[in-house]
């Protein structure tokens, strides 16, 4: 019985292995945008829960345009450096990497902004 245990356990694991290494994992598509505009920046605020002073958020909106389509998104970050990038950025090609409804901006600095695409009723 241990023997017939261990060829059926060898087998799934062969199957296993093989199957892993057939499969297709979709790519992700690079392409290149200019960014259109960068909208508005403004600090998200709220009163703070503790004695303590919370962190200082900036959202930003701003739209890229790809092949002839525009899209944009909200990012909200505590960092300003990320602020100042996206700004130096605007009339600028970036690279973007869609996947789905999320994306990822690589600003001309290096810099990788991931974020979600609003509707285009949005923009």
């Amino acid at each position: 019985m241990t023997s017939r245990f261990h060829v059926l356990v060898i087998c799934v694991v062969l199957i296993y292995l093989f199957m892993a290494s057939t499969i297709v994992f979709p790519q992700a598509s690079y392409q290149t945008a200019t960014v259109v505009s960068v909208r508005s920046i403004r600090r998200a605020e709220g009163p703070s829960p503790s004695r303590f002073p919370r962190p200082i958020y900036f959202t930003i909106d701003f739209a890229f345009r790809i092949s002839g389509e525009n899209y944009c998104t909200g990012y909200e970050t505590p960092v300003l450096d990320e602020v100042q990038d996206l700004l130096a950025s605007q009339g600028k090609e970036v690279r973007v990497e869609l996947r789905g409804k999320k994306f990822i901006v690589t600003l001309p600095t290096g810099r990788r902004i991931k974020a979600q695409l609003e509707k285009p009723t949005q923009c």
